[in-house]
């Protein structure tokens, strides 16, 4: 009688246990992530919006920094005798395809 009780507390810890385990699984979300998983459609989804947007922020992060380098090089470097000459076709190579831009733009419209 007393081994039967023996057995019936442990069962029940252990019940008790699990219960916390899995409440405790719950509020991680490790189930969502889970069901992400077994997803595969869901997995190849987001990868595709992730490396659109990583794309789009390389892009956009190279152009900025690409403008700004050229910009502070003409203007730093435009009145130096022997290169000067050099930053300032680069400056108007970019000065003319930004006004080509434009007059694309205005036929456009």
């Amino acid at each position: 009688m007393i081994d039967e009780l023996k057995n019936f507390v442990a069962d029940r810890k252990v019940k008790i246990s699990e219960r916390r385990i899995a409440e405790k699984i719950g509020e991680t979300g490790l189930d969502d992530f889970v069901r992400y998983l077994h997803s595969p459609w869901r997995i190849i989804g987001s990868n595709l919006l992730a490396g659109i947007f990583r794309g789009l922020g390389f892009l956009i992060g190279a152009t900025v920094i690409l403008a700004v380098s050229v910009y502070i090089l003409v203007q730093v470097l435009g009145n130096l005798p022997v290169v000067g000459d050099s930053f300032r076709q680069i400056g108007e190579f970019f000065q003319n395809i930004q006004e080509s831009t434009e007059t694309l733009k205005s036929i456009q419209r």
